[in-house]
Formats: structure tokens, sequence, C-alpha cells
């Protein structure tokens, strides 16, 4: 079984990822932009693949945000949790 520090490591070493999917995603928003502020694609194809990927990034950063706030939570509470 797995201890409440491992977890708590491995929560920590997460954080940079979810920032750096985060700033990824931003960052590619703000290139496609034009001087309307409105975002500009090539083709309908270009338009999906960005929709999904950038989607599927958000949603995994947001899951691993919750994954980490868990990890932290259980080291910081282990009662609660029934952590070892």
């Amino acid at each position: 079984m797995e201890s409440s520090e491992y977890n708590l490591l491995v929560s920590l070493a997460l954080i940079p990822v979810v920032i750096g999917l985060q700033v990824w995603v931003r960052n590619r928003r703000k290139r496609r932009r034009n001087e309307a502020g409105q975002q500009e694609f090539d083709s309908l194809a270009a338009t999906l693949v960005s929709a999904l990927i950038e989607g599927a990034a958000v949603i995994s950063s947001l899951l691993l945000v919750i994954w980490i706030m868990g990890g932290i939570l259980r080291y910081l509470f282990p009662m609660i949790f029934n952590a070892k």
C-alpha cells in the first residue's frame, strides 16, 4: 500500500505539469487571436482538432488538480482518509 508521504511527493511533482498544461493552452489561444480579438483557424478540421486537444488538456489538468488536492489532504489529515 502506498504511504501518504509518497502521495504527497507525487502530488507536489504534478503541480508544474498542471501549470504547464494551462499555460500551453492559454498561449495557443492567444496566438490565434487577430486584431479584433477573435480566434482564427485555417480550416474546420484545424478548429475541431484544436478544440479536442485543448479541451482534453484542460480537463486532464483539472482532474490532476483534484488528485493533487486529494494527495495533500490525505497527508495533512490522515485520520479522515484512514491513511497509514
